[in-house]
């Protein structure tokens, strides 16, 4: 039984009754945890296909997407007709795709056996492939019709769960319906689901509204980006938001670009972990608005102001010993703003500044 998206799901038939070669690709774009993934496993069910899955972000380069894709065939051993499902490739593009998007952009146009992509946002670098695509919406189930539905299952499952708690979990979930089933699963076994993944907006957002802690660790632990991206956005966003308790938070996520060097230095990825740890400290109970794109420090045109800012930029390099730019783009605008708020004292930037 599937909840909500009935229009959605009824075009998904409609588009692999009318497939033909030379047909234009499915392109699914919604939040998690709505029925994409779900809506075109019970199609291909229904129409005795075979789904050959493979989630893009996994494999992110031209050579093996060719490898795994280049020469499939309409129909396996069995006789059925092979549907290819591309998951998640609004999570492919990064320095490491080394043409994955490229690939995916061209094998869909020569494709002879039905393709269907799934993303949860339209992102920039998307935009040919959506071009080139039939694209079908799939929207969040409102909260009444998920707390109805998990009463239904309740109720099969002979378990008694009070309405309140339901409330509570569709409240936690942001409408995420794989993820209320989960955390009811939860209730009756006591085990902890981890299949739930985020994109950026709603990870930091569900993170900043989370008022426990651990509630916002399992934010950051499910956010779907990799760790240069989620240091990023989470200096975007607390930049941006400039909250009173800014040097705290701006402490966490100055470590955790520490370890984050330390990781890739030594190739240490299992302490990514502590990553997420620290980056929830600097996110979690903040009630503040999502930001992605880093505030930069005012252009400064005379060049005695320039050498100053130069000067702050040497000085913090030599001090977190990272990256130059991540100084210059992250460190010294919050430098600026704490000298501002008079919790560090420096002349020569009060008198860049006008204070």
């Amino acid at each position: 039984m599937m909840l909500g998206n009935e229009s959605a799901r009824a075009e998904v038939v409609r588009w692999i009754k009318d497939w033909k070669p030379g047909s234009r690709p499915l392109f699914l774009i919604g939040p998690p945890g709505v029925g994409k993934t779900t809506a075109i496993r019970n199609m291909a069910n229904d129409f005795n296909m075979y789904v050959f899955e493979l989630n893009a972000s996994d494999y992110r380069t031209k050579d093996r997407l060719r490898e795994l894709l280049g020469n499939i065939s309409p129909v396996n051993l069995m006789g059925q007709r092979i549907l290819v499902f591309l998951d998640e490739v609004d999570g492919l593009y990064s320095k490491g795709d080394a043409g994955g998007v490229e690939f995916i952009s061209e094998f869909i146009g020569e494709s002879r056996v039905p393709i269907v992509m799934a993303a949860n946002e339209e992102k920039d670098f998307l935009k040919d492939i959506i071009k080139k695509s039939k694209v079908v919406e799939f929207k969040r189930i409102p909260a009444r019709e998920i707390v109805l539905y998990l009463k239904h299952i309740a109720s099969q499952e002979g378990l008694s769960v009070a309405n309140d708690a339901l409330e509570g979990i569709v409240k936690s979930s942001n409408n995420d319906v794989r993820y209320c089933i989960n955390q009811l699963q939860a209730l009756q076994t006591g085990a902890v689901y981890k299949d739930v993944k985020y994109s950026d907006e709603e990870a930091v957002s569900l993170a900043m509204s989370s008022r426990q802690f651990d509630m916002a660790v399992y934010y950051i632990n499910r956010w779907n980006a990799d760790p240069e991206r989620k240091v990023s956005v989470v200096a975007a966003t607390l930049f941006y938001n400039q909250p009173p308790d800014l040097p705290r938070r701006a402490r966490w996520l100055a470590e955790a670009d520490l370890l984050l060097g330390r990781i890739k230095r030594t190739q240490e990825w299992r302490l990514l972990k502590y990553l997420n740890y620290m980056l929830a400290e600097a996110m979690s109970n903040m009630m503040g608005v999502y930001n992605e794109y880093l505030i930069p420090y005012t252009v400064i045109n005379e060049r005695w102001k320039r050498e100053i800012y130069a000067g702050i930029t040497d000085d913090l390099f030599k001090q977190v010993h990272t990256d130059k730019g991540f100084v210059a783009a992250y460190l010294v605008p919050l430098y600026e703003i704490l000298v501002k708020r008079g919790i560090v004292v420096n002349d020569a930037v009060k008198r860049v500044i006008g204070g």
